[in-house]
């Protein structure tokens, strides 16, 4: 609830034990204070019913596993872009 410094984006991997990260995109939308966050999703698939569950649920981008620089690059720069959308 209070984070010092700011929290200014998750990063979060579809596969947690205990809960998903779907499940936690789902949280973070649902509270009105980080309804905007931006949010980067980890996955090793780009289509599915999870990537259609995610994106129904406010991701701004989902990143493929494995990843290189170059895609973490890309996928930020896409992240930050849909959220700023938003504001």
């Amino acid at each position: 609830q209070a984070a010092s410094p700011e929290i200014g984006l998750i990063v979060c991997d579809c596969g947690m034990p205990n809960a998903s990260g779907l499940d936690l995109l789902k949280r973070v939308r649902a509270d009105g204070r980080f309804k905007k966050m931006p949010f980067l999703l980890l996955t090793i698939e780009s289509e599915g019913k999870e990537a259609a569950e995610a994106a129904k649920a406010g991701v701004d981008a989902n990143m493929l596993k494995p990843f290189t620089p170059d895609l973490i690059k890309k996928n930020l720069e896409e992240t930050f872009k849909k959220a700023a959308s938003r504001l």
